[in-house]
């Protein structure tokens, strides 16, 4: 199937699983809480759990009741805890802490350094236009990129309206052909502007924030990294501002 969208956050439901089934061993396996707060960090809440639960977890820490609501709504029976300050509250149980719970968030997408475990979110945008400038010439806002020769230019469908950070401007680097590109300028809200030097490439192809290092795609941690945030972070925004598709 063609992917319709321009950006997207691909979700690898299986690698939650995987991770889910990975992380089971660090405790009571009857205690395994999957942490889906803040949709799922980013993945989908309901699409987590239900991967999360297929890997192996028992319990599902959770915001609010009206996360609990949501979960019920879609067929999802696992019993419900509020994670509060690291600690699991049984929703019903005048708060009372389950004892020994094991509570497992960044984790279970991939968003530690833990070997065991792979990132679960691939973010990528699409190229919709290229430009060549002459030695000189600014980019975006306040030219605050200026070209040192004359260069090529690829415009990608990511921007702040869909989570990039805009500390990213003329410092992060995106993946595209097969190599990491500078992001040229400042983040515009609906678009960047990746340097290429003497490279070109076609409107359409896709341009890789961060992915499965597996596959020799830029992690997530990598791209936290240069941006001082945490993989978490990244996850949980974007996430949740890109149209999500699942496989």
């Amino acid at each position: 199937m063609t992917n319709p969208f321009l950006h997207e956050a691909l979700i690898d439901e299986a690698a939650i699983s995987a991770n889910a089934a990975a992380l089971c061993s660090d405790g009571d396996a009857d205690l395994f809480v999957a942490d889906v707060r803040a949709d799922g960090y980013g993945h989908g809440i309901v699409e987590s759990a239900r991967a999360a639960i297929a890997g192996g977890a028992t319990w599902l820490g959770v915001s609010c009741d009206a996360d609990v609501a949501q979960l019920k709504s879609a067929g999802l029976g696992a019993p419900a805890v509020v994670i509060h300050r690291g600690h699991a509250k049984q929703l019903g149980a005048k708060g009372s802490v389950l004892a020994g719970a094991l509570i497992r968030g960044p984790e279970l997408y991939g968003l530690t350094a833990d070997a065991r475990v792979k990132p679960t979110m691939r973010v990528s945008g699409r190229v919709v236009g290229t430009k060549t400038i002459s030695a000189g010439e600014g980019v975006s806002y306040g030219y605050t990129y200026r070209a040192p020769r004359t260069t090529n230019l690829a415009l990608v469908a990511l921007g702040y309206a869909n989570g990039l950070d805009r500390f990213a401007s003329n410092r992060g680097s995106v993946q595209l052909d097969g190599k990491l590109r500078m992001i040229a300028g400042r983040v515009a809200m609906n678009v960047i502007v990746l340097e290429l030097g003497e490279d070109s490439t076609q409107t359409g192809a896709e341009a890789v924030l961060f992915g499965n290092p597996d596959s020799d795609e830029p992690a997530i941690s990598a791209w936290a990294s240069s941006l001082g945030k945490p993989a978490m972070d990244i996850a949980s925004v974007m996430g949740s501002l890109l149209p999500r598709r699942y496989r």
